[in-house]
């Protein structure tokens, strides 16, 4: 393969015309650019991308760090974030499950870096930072010098959850949770129980789960010894909230048994009964977290924690009830 030096002495000109030909500078002529891309491309030229980053304060390629790229929720994500950065140009490198790519971060091959995933260390967030990339954090609360958090509000969710379960006439409250290191879940735990002490004295169950829907379906075993005869379920998540539909009697779901989700998972509408849950923009949040990077990059004083909208999903396991008073 060809190096700059061979194609400069090809096109008959300097190898800094070259360079500027490749790079898009204004300094070449149409006319000579298009030569000189001609013969880059008869030699099968590919530019030594990791060199050119080092010599650019900027090269247009985000960093985005998912825990998987499962599902509904990350493709809608994905797009709102990628259409805010593609309108400034920017590109997106998007990598889940290995260490090798954070290190693009302190190598300086990505402008910043957007984090949606538990198993990237708080530590190891801190300490690329410290090396002067911004990077958006949207998986749990960490601050820090070039560190901004775009955090769904998770408070808000589960308030309207149990707001809308105490009341449908309940006798207790239920709480299927997430995996213990999971920040959503424990901040939608330690929001649902706050809202339960202060609004009302039913009883309350917690089974801990792990956001599946097999989780889901082995909570439902406890649910079927609960003795008391209406209860009032708040699932953290939708997948576990569907193994529990799979699982608990048909008849008595929406009726006896009233239950709410969180996330809108596609899939809740299309199942019978249909899942009641708490709804928020996936495509929204992942563009708010673009725009505040841009945001950090492009040197704004004025970056601070961002919290997404939550709302109820009205559906059949827990219809809506008609205040008349």
């Amino acid at each position: 393969m060809a190096g700059i030096q061979e194609i400069a002495k090809k096109a008959g000109v300097s190898i800094s015309t070259v360079s500027y030909a490749l790079n898009g500078s204004k300094k070449v002529t149409e006319k000579t650019r298009a030569r000189i891309l001609k013969i880059a491309e008869e030699y099968n030229y590919s530019p030594n991308l990791a060199g050119r980053m080092l010599k650019k304060q900027k090269n247009y390629i985000i960093g985005l760090y998912l825990h998987d790229f499962d599902g509904y929720f990350y493709s809608h994500l994905i797009d709102g974030l990628n259409k805010v950065l593609s309108k400034e140009n920017y590109e997106v490198i998007v990598t889940t499950g290995g260490t090798k790519t954070r290190d693009f971060i302190s190598q300086g091959l990505v402008d910043g870096a957007i984090i949606l995933d538990s198993d990237f260390p708080d530590d190891m967030i801190k300490k690329y930072a410290k090396s002067g990339k911004p990077i958006v954090v949207m998986d749990r609360s960490l601050s820090g010098k070039n560190i901004t958090q775009v955090l769904l509000d998770n408070e808000s969710g589960s308030n309207q959850a149990i707001e809308a379960l105490n009341k449908a006439d309940i006798d207790c409250f239920v709480i299927i949770t997430g995996p213990s290191d999971s920040h959503d879940s424990n901040e939608r735990l330690a929001a649902a129980l706050s809202a339960i002490k202060k609004n009302t004295n039913k009883p309350v169950k917690v089974i801990h789960s792990d956001f599946t829907v097999s989780g889901g379906r082995f909570a439902a075993k406890e649910i079927d010894d609960i003795k008391y005869e209406k209860i009032g379920i708040f699932a953290l998540n939708d997948e576990m909230a569907i193994g529990l539909i799979d699982k608990l009697p048909a008849s008595k779901i929406g009726n006896e048994i009233k239950l709410i989700g969180f996330d809108n998972d596609i899939v809740g509408q299309y199942i019978t009964p249909e899942l009641t849950t708490i709804d928020y923009s996936k495509h929204h949040w992942g563009s708010v977290a673009a725009e505040t990077l841009l945001d950090m990059i492009d040197g704004s004083n004025d970056v601070s924690t961002k919290k997404i909208m939550t709302h109820i999903k009205y559906r059949t396991t827990l219809e809506k009830f008609e205040d008349n008073d």
